[in-house]
């Protein structure tokens, strides 16, 4: 039975038997889906920052999903200490034991937004402890959907226009695409102003607009 945390059960349905359906990959282990998808994300985030990218993942095979046999294994070859056997959050696939100081740092500040929590690691004094305690579903839907909270049309083109930019095909419809998107990122500039300059006064967090403006001025500057 999986874990709950926050109210939420987060994890694999039996401790420490990892399957590809039930877990997915992350740069150096694998972790139960969600876990797997904020993981990804964070880590993105944290090279976008300017990051090392060999600094960001598990310190070794057994840092993220710890099997059944692992667990026995730490659980008997204490020091350092381990959670007793088939208890373990590893156990579980939403724990990660980050291999440098340089990533941890930059989680403290950052990791919360993800989901990822260091509440566990802190209570037993590990640095390099952390574990996932679930991500807001706005952020998950967005994870899952780069385009959510976008409306149906600005979907449509974005995705025409991603398709026909990738191949280096029909310059003139991405032309046509730039133009509309264009016009509609000027639409949301102009709506997200205060209304003394001729918005509606709701700003930029109503209606997703920031991210949708960043979408489409990336693909019309």
């Amino acid at each position: 039975m999986p874990v709950t945390i926050n109210g939420r059960r987060l994890g694999v349905q039996d401790n420490g038997h990892f399957t590809s359906a039930n877990t997915d990959a992350i740069p150096g282990g694998r972790l139960w889906p969600e876990a797997a998808l904020t993981w990804n994300a964070m880590r993105a985030a944290y090279i976008a920052d300017g990051g090392n990218p060999t600094n960001f993942a598990p310190a070794g095979p057994n840092s993220s999903a710890r099997t059944r046999a692992a667990q026995d294994w730490f659980w008997r070859n204490q020091p350092p200490p381990a959670a007793r056997p088939y208890t373990s959050n590893h156990g579980w696939g939403i724990a990660v034991d980050v291999a440098t100081r340089a990533a941890v740092n930059w989680m403290h500040k950052n990791a919360g937004r993800f989901g990822w929590s260091h509440d566990e690691g802190a209570r037993v004094g590990e640095w390099w402890h952390w574990r996932y305690v679930g991500a807001p579903k706005a952020v998950l839907d967005r994870l899952k959907d780069p385009l959510s909270g976008y409306t149906d049309s600005e979907k449509r083109w974005i995705r025409e226009y991603d398709k026909l930019f990738k191949a280096k095909q029909d310059l003139p419809r991405r032309r046509v695409l730039r133009n509309v998107m264009t016009e509609q990122r000027k639409r949301i500039w102009r709506a997200a102003q205060p209304k003394n300059k001729g918005g509606d006064g709701r700003g930029w967090q109503h209606g997703n607009r920031q991210a949708r403006y960043r979408s489409l001025l990336a693909r019309t500057k």
